[in-house]
């Protein structure tokens, strides 16, 4: 199986290759250069049926039969989408009714006519926006060369549009994201052994297979970073303090690897120099999604997502990428599209029948599967793995216009879409930067004029599918633990000048994740042991004010505890002032629930 096959990993200097410099040119500029770039560092940045069984619906009827699909509705300029394939997406094809839009489909009722293509590979997708941008800066109206849009995950929109910068620029072109039809909410995921599940610090040292760069590395990479775990960006040398990657061109690549017990040898860094020695070190990981997990799981068995999109679970939207000059001359139909697959969404995630429509245009579309696959592994399973582990595959979820203005902070709320890409791109640049240099400005390359029209004209409530909390609801486990240093006025729970810009990445590295949030609060040992301890429970607390005033719609009050523990577990000795540092900080911790 290959769904979102490796190619989907974004590598912006084979794109460049492609879209008219040539490979040389791309390979005497380094961009197919692995060298490391930076030592090892903590990242800044990031019941259901079993196999054999068909999805159940509300009422107890297997989701079984194929639906039958109406005829393509012909007539009508065909806009090309172009998607990898995954269920984040199947509220498009829904609203489409098959891959050409099918008569009386939602689609069609809008007068709009959209030809749905699988692109695994990056590149491909966006030499087609590229061959499209080409005829709309010659005065075609109807582009009849590449792709009007595309389908990707968001967290690795920074990079596709450096890349597309640099090529669109050259015709007077631009891209940019319109909406978002739905979620990756647990099939993709970064797996290792159990133990490091248990205690994320048992991750150093670890060596994961994957596709770099990709949404699926994002997910090992935040991990770390909300962990306080080292990366080593060098997938040629071997740190085992950190957390170390096999590259592979493609997913199934890693999964296989891992299932054959990989070894390689390779030089031993610390901080990023080499130290003379070598070591044998074996995969133990692997950075993948539905169905790589399955087959893991089924072949291998012993590793478990220590993190995925379901933890993480606004990193991966499934955004449309358009041709920002072509869809200004065209509005209506830019918004008939994305109303059309908005309603659709709402309906796949509310009613299994519409579920297993999209589902069985999703098979057809993607060439790969069934229909009650593709709606099992919509809503997840649990099985077990060959070593008798219960493992969690699969998970997506579509999107309706409340949750479109959720994510991109419409309607007054967080902007969480632009945290997102800030923090995932400002990853990739501090790993890559060679890749990725910079960020292109966020506001440059996102557009909710499209659906802010959409929200004017709406008469009905408006609401987003966003987690719920409770201030009383009990925590099974630790998911994360970081410590961030916020200067405090001395004695007080005031923060300085400089605590701003920490606080602000407190806030982008949290708000990806969708779950309970506590902050604990230390002192050093100078003072009174009562008055410290009264002092770190109120800076706890001023950060939750701070956190909860700036994003109420993402931190309401109930997602956020706090705790206060004075100087009762220092990290360092406070006998030195570079200790008694230390341990004025604050732990963020990740908490799940039920």
């Amino acid at each position: 199986m290959r769904l979102k096959a490796g190619a989907k990993g974004i590598i912006i200097l084979g794109i460049v290759g492609i879209i008219g410099y040539g490979a040389n040119w791309a390979m005497q500029h380094g961009y197919f250069n692995t060298k490391p770039t930076v030592a090892a560092s903590v990242p800044t940045g990031i019941d259901i049926p079993t196999a054999a069984s068909s999805p159940v619906g509300p009422a107890g009827v297997p989701m079984t039969s194929q639906v039958s699909l109406a005829p393509a509705a012909t007539t009508g300029y065909p806009i090309k989408v172009l998607t990898i394939a995954w269920n984040g997406m199947i509220s498009l094809l829904h609203a489409n009714g098959d891959a050409d839009t099918a008569a009386n489909s939602p689609m069609a009722k809008r007068g709009v006519r959209v030809k749905v293509e699988r692109q695994d590979d990056y590149s491909q997708m966006l030499a087609q926006q590229v061959a499209f941008a080409k005829q709309v800066s010659q005065g075609v109206a109807k582009p009849s060369d590449g792709a009007a849009f595309v389908i990707i995950m968001g967290d690795g929109y920074p990079a596709y549009i450096a890349g597309a910068q640099e090529a669109l620029s050259k015709l007077g072109q631009q891209l940019e994201v319109v909406g978002s039809f739905g979620y990756s909410r647990g099939e993709d995921k970064c797996m290792l052994p159990a133990v490091a599940k248990a205690d994320p610090q048992k991750a150093r040292g670890s060596l994961i297979g994957g596709v770099l760069r990709d949404g699926d590395i994002h997910i090992c990479f935040k991990w770390a970073a909300d962990n306080g775990i080292p990366i080593n960006p060098d997938e040629k040398t071997y740190d085992p303090d950190a957390m170390n990657f096999v590259a592979v061109n493609t997913f199934t690549e890693a999964d296989e690897k891992l299932i054959a017990g990989y070894c390689e040898e390779r030089p031993v860094v610390k901080a990023g120099k080499l130290t003379g020695e070598k070591r044998k070190v074996c995969q133990n990981g692997t950075a993948t999604w539905t169905p790589g997990d399955v087959k893991v799981a089924r072949e291998k068995g012993g590793v478990v997502a220590v993190a995925s999109t379901k933890e993480y679970m606004w990193q991966m939207p499934s955004i449309l990428i358009g041709n920002k000059q072509w869809m200004a001359a065209n509005p209506t139909t830019v918004t008939n599209l994305l109303a059309a697959a908005l309603e659709s969404g709402e309906l796949v995630r509310s009613n299994d029948n519409e579920l297993m429509k999209a589902a069985t245009i999703a098979a057809k579309v993607f060439n790969e599967e069934t229909p009650v696959y593709w709606a099992k592994y919509y809503k997840g399973v649990t099985e077990q793995d060959k070593m008798g582990q219960l493992v969690s595959l699969g998970g997506s979820t579509s999107s309706g216009l409340g949750d479109n203005a959720f994510l991109f902070g419409l309607n007054g709320n967080d902007n969480l879409f632009k945290r997102v890409y800030n923090v995932y791109g400002n990853m990739d640049s501090k790993y890559y930067p060679d890749v990725l240099p910079k960020l292109v400005p966020y506001d440059q390359v996102v557009n909710t004029t499209y659906l802010k029209a959409l929200l004017s004209k709406s008469t009905a409530t408006i609401a987003a599918d966003t987690p719920k909390f409770t201030e009383a609801a009990p925590t099974t486990g630790t998911f994360a633990k970081k410590s961030y240093s916020i200067e405090f006025e001395s004695g007080k729970a005031t923060f300085t000048g400089t605590a701003s810009q920490t606080l602000d990445d407190l806030l982008d590295q949290v708000a990806v994740s969708g779950l309970i949030v506590q902050l604990n609060g230390h002192t050093d040992n100078v003072g009174n042991p009562e008055a410290n301890l009264a002092l770190s429970k109120k800076r706890a607390e001023a950060i939750k004010a701070w956190v909860t005033a700036n994003a109420p719609s993402n931190f309401p009050a109930e997602r956020v505890r706090t705790r206060g523990y004075g100087d009762t577990t220092p990290l360092a000795d406070n006998k030195t002032a570079e200790g008694r540092a230390k341990n004025r900080r604050v732990e963020v911790l990740l908490l799940t629930t039920n």
